[in-house]
């Protein structure tokens, strides 16, 4: 199985963190970020696939062609507009795949959470959080499928919010995009507009740790020991 790692961003947030450095590579008690989220990944995932951008050189030469028997490949993201966009530059080297892992590279995950998460052809990962409204916080159905988005909306104060993690079908490349912005598309947004055909089930976790502000990082480093 293939997973496909967001990893192409700037990172302006991290300041001059970033600067000589992918925002993935930033360190957390002396490992880079991205490498937890690829110790993370489940057995069953042979292949990784990192979107590269900015510096992308530092994560090359960390990971090589081969990291921990998991095969490496590496899709550049030339034109930064959007996770869906970011997805989309992956489509050939993901040819034959019926499935695959997408995850945001910004974001630590537990292996468990990961795992449940293989059960379905389509899913999101969701976390409860009191303080929300920075985030995209999704609504569910009576079946638990992935039905609704506001994006950092301060209409809720709490709820779910998608933290960036999905199973997502072959079918997804078939699919219009849906933007967000002027220059963005969104991948959470597009896979929203195929819940008719292609529902997508909430998997639910009780650990969830973005890594996109300094401020951030001091928490992963406080959770790291405890969680991962």
């Amino acid at each position: 199985m293939y997973a496909v790692i967001l990893a192409a961003g700037r990172g302006t947030r991290m300041g001059e963190l970033s600067e000589n450095m992918s925002k993935t590579m930033v360190p957390i008690a002396g490992k880079p970020k991205l490498a937890y989220t690829i110790d993370q990944l489940p057995e069953e995932v042979t292949d990784v696939v990192i979107v590269i951008g900015y510096l992308s050189n530092t994560i090359r030469e960390y990971f090589g062609d081969i990291y921990k028997d998991k095969n490496i490949y590496y899709v550049e993201q030339a034109k930064l507009n959007g996770t869906d966009g970011a997805l989309r530059v992956c489509e050939e080297v993901l040819q034959g795949q019926e499935k695959f892992l997408v995850l945001n590279g910004d974001d630590l995950y537990i292996k468990k959470d990961l795992e449940r998460m293989l059960r379905y052809s389509w899913a999101v990962l969701a976390y409860y959080s009191y303080d929300a409204k920075k985030f995209g916080i999704i609504a569910v159905d009576e079946n638990d499928n992935f039905e609704e988005i506001w994006e950092k909306s301060d209409k809720h104060s709490e709820g779910l919010i998608q933290c960036g993690a999905f199973m997502v079908g072959k079918e997804y490349f078939d699919s219009k995009p849906i933007a967000i912005s002027d220059t963005e598309y969104g991948l959470p947004h597009t896979l929203l507009n195929l819940y008719e055909k292609h529902p997508m089930r909430v998997v639910h976790t009780d650990f969830w740790q973005p890594v996109g502000t300094p401020e951030q990082l001091k928490q992963a480093e406080k959770n790291i020991k405890e969680f991962l």
